[in-house]
């Protein structure tokens, strides 16, 4: 029940500030600013009225390290706060095309000035997502993805899909591993005391040298890093 209850709140939450901010994106639409803004206030609301402390070891990285694509696990729609550390105001997000179709948080998420993909011709969603990819080289924009393809609540991690490692490769952008602390494991919003959502950001691995031979290897020594960067933001509960 208190879990219940808390995901009301969080989603509650969530559209209260999207209409808040709702005038900010109409005045500088499709700004990643606008993105920036939403996480930040957001963060600060859930602290607040959730109980929840977010940190982040390794940012540093981020700002070292662009453009890349910054690739880690994910758990649970809980995650829109738990990457919140994460965000600057060069970084990307991407999801499948059908999110447009969701009434006003698809808009809003277009005016953020992220990046909808469709996936089902898989030929031509590589082809857009090449296209995506030279544009964040040139204005050294860089992105998120979950390279597990969906939510995934428990502790391993589930088989990668390749669509991030291709296009890595190709467009010779280093992959920059991140680790987010397995809160659906530990059920820290299921139970009462410490919600501490904890990101540990990795060291980058470069592609620029690598081919189409690579992707297995790649894949894995990313999965790797990822389970690496997971294990030392676990550490919050231990």
């Amino acid at each position: 029940m208190v879990y219940q209850i808390r995901y009301l709140i969080y989603k509650l939450l969530i559209l209260l500030v999207m209409i808040s901010l709702t005038p900010v994106l109409i005045v500088r639409p499709f700004n990643l600013k606008n993105s920036l803004l939403f996480f930040n206030v957001f963060a600060f609301v859930c602290s607040k009225l959730l109980g929840v402390k977010l940190t982040i070891e390794g940012k540093e990285k981020i700002f070292q390290h662009r453009p890349a694509i910054l690739v880690g696990n994910h758990q649970h729609n809980f995650d829109i706060l738990s990457v919140a550390p994460l965000k600057t105001h060069f970084i990307v997000l991407l999801a499948k095309w059908e999110l447009s179709l969701i009434p006003y948080f698809g808009q809003f998420y277009i005016l953020c000035g992220h990046i909808l993909i469709k996936r089902k011709n898989h030929k031509k969603a590589m082809n857009a997502m090449d296209k995506v990819y030279q544009k964040l080289k040139e204005d050294k924009l860089s992105i998120i993805i979950f390279p597990e393809g969906h939510r995934n609540p428990t502790k391993d991690l589930l088989p990668f899909k390749k669509g991030a490692f291709h296009t890595a490769i190709r467009t010779g952008i280093p992959l920059l591993p991140f680790g987010v602390s397995q809160y659906c494991v530990y059920k820290q919003f299921e139970k009462g005391g410490k919600r501490h959502i904890h990101i540990h950001v990795g060291d980058p691995i470069y592609t620029n040298t690598l081919t189409k031979l690579d992707i297995p290897e790649l894949m894995q020594k990313t999965k790797t890093e990822i389970e690496k960067n997971i294990q030392i933001a676990n550490k919050v509960y231990q």
